[in-house]
């Protein structure tokens, strides 16, 4: 008769041995593990996960980890996981007034503080004055149903006056975020951090490694001991993450001349079928420029075989023997969108992690969305005039300050990244973000996929459930 045992109380590290010795021990879990002390677990561990490179026995211990006052662009690079559980704080059901932002060490105690400051404070204010102008416009605009309470009603309509006011918003916003996950994505995720550009990121994978050898925060009759104290002990900046966005970098600018001036428009765009190596070439240079990737398709193409394999000999020259592929060589999906708009919504759709997302570099140089609701009120000028100061002062920063400057880009302007899936994950997505209650950035996006996904696949018509953009309704929650 099958016997189930919930555990609970064991440190993540004892978990991982216990379970590792069912491929080694007929003893059941609960004689084994009462003999596994956090010692026993730790040489184990140094003798199998690092000596041996048993990486699946780091799967089994999952340590949760709470990351607050951390800007945007942390949060966004923490999250990029597509092994990851968590949650951050919603910038649609929490003002973010109050919570103040992320000064870097570049411009802290400098001439450029003020600069960098006041640009802040600037959007911040807009952000507070124009989240009660839009709640304001919606009350008026918006009849409350007899059927719906007053309390509910106006919570609505702050969430959809959020939606708008968000284009405000900035990198720089602190926020917290919530993580459970491996061990082995946790090392990865640690690495990946502090091999950053932003030396934030540096700092807070270094903070996060140190944090998993330190005593945990524990109820206080409790006393546990750190939660990946071996596991993460040697994480360390990895050299091929660093040598291969700085030479796929050069690559890509060496390729420059022969696109076309970029466009700077919010866009859907379905790619084309290509041969695998093509895929993997395009999209090593699509990390690593601002360009479009169906201009990049094409121009590799025309590559011919030697200059194709000089880019792919480049972009694995630096790896190392424990380093896997790089993501861009997590190819052959037949459904590929690139897809540019609001950073927003970009954050909003960072969340199907089952996908394949690249994405490229910040940029204040790819414009900004218009919410439909900005123009309704007669403010697009207005609203097209502070847009236009806040990207003036990020590209006057980014030239002494470099992608620090990165900091101060509002929401509202325009971030790329490709999405890699296939036509499950597709429909669920289309499905999912659709919906009348969603912010109407991303259900633009996916009603847009939908219709190049039918036109693709007219198979596929009749069974994907989208909801029709014009179906909307500002009191669906």
């Amino acid at each position: 008769m099958a016997t189930i045992t919930a555990l609970a109380g064991w440190p993540p590290e004892v978990l991982a041995y216990a379970f590792a010795k069912y491929s080694r021990s007929p003893l059941s879990i609960r004689q084994s593990i009462q003999t596994i002390t956090a010692e026993k677990s730790s040489k184990f561990l140094e003798d199998f996960y690092f000596q041996f490179g048993h990486g699946s026995i780091a799967d089994n211990a999952q340590a949760p980890l709470a990351l607050e006052n951390i800007s945007q662009i942390a949060a966004f690079t923490l999250e990029d996981e597509q092994l990851w559980n968590g949650s951050e704080r919603s910038t649609r059901f929490q003002t973010f007034g109050e919570s103040g932002y992320y000064m870097p060490a570049s411009v802290r105690k400098t001439l450029l503080e003020s600069t960098y400051t006041q640009g802040a404070d600037f959007l911040l204010e807009q952000y507070k004055f124009f989240s009660v102008r839009c709640f304001e416009h919606l009350i008026k605009n918006t009849p409350r149903p007899a059927d719906m309470k007053p309390d509910a009603y106006e919570r609505t309509l702050k969430a959809r006056a959020f939606d708008v006011a968000r284009y405000w918003l900035f990198n720089g916003m602190l926020t917290s975020v919530g993580q459970i996950t491996s061990a082995r994505t946790l090392e990865g995720q640690i690495s990946r951090l502090m091999s950053s550009e932003y030396a934030e990121l540096r700092e807070l994978g270094q903070k996060m490694k140190e944090a998993c050898a330190e005593k945990p925060f524990c109820p206080e009759d409790k006393e546990e001991p750190p939660v990946s104290p071996t596991l993460v002990k040697y994480t360390a900046p990895n050299p091929f993450q660093i040598a291969l966005r700085n030479d796929m970098r050069k690559e890509a600018r060496r390729f420059i001349s022969r696109f076309a001036v970029r466009s700077e428009q919010r866009y859907v765009r379905l790619a084309p079928f290509m041969r695998l190596e093509d895929e993997i070439i395009s999209t090593l240079l699509y990390e690593a420029s601002h360009h479009p990737y169906h201009e990049i398709v094409s121009l590799v193409h025309s590559m011919d075989k030697r200059e194709k394999k000089k880019i792919i000999d480049l972009a694995l020259l630096h790896r190392g023997e424990h380093d896997p592929l790089p993501k861009a060589f997590a190819a052959g999906h037949k459904v590929q969108f690139d897809i540019v708009m609001d950073r927003g919504g970009e954050r909003d759709l960072h969340r199907h992690r089952n996908c394949i997302q690249i994405h490229q570099e910040l940029s204040a140089e790819r414009g900004w969305d218009v919410p439909p609701l900005i123009s309704e009120m007669g403010i697009a000028d207005a609203y097209n005039a502070i847009m236009a100061k806040a990207g003036k002062t990020v590209r006057s920063l980014s030239q002494k300050i470099g992608v620090d400057a990165n900091y101060l880009i509002p929401f509202g302007f325009r971030s790329a990244t490709l999405y890699k899936m296939d036509i499950r994950q597709a429909a669920y997505m289309i499905e999912l973000r659709s919906k009348p209650q969603g912010h109407f950035s991303y259900r633009e996006i996916v009603c847009q996929m939908h219709e190049q996904l039918k036109n693709r696949f007219p198979f596929l018509d009749d069974h994907i459930r989208v909801t029709p953009f014009g179906d909307s309704n500002l009191l669906i929650r």
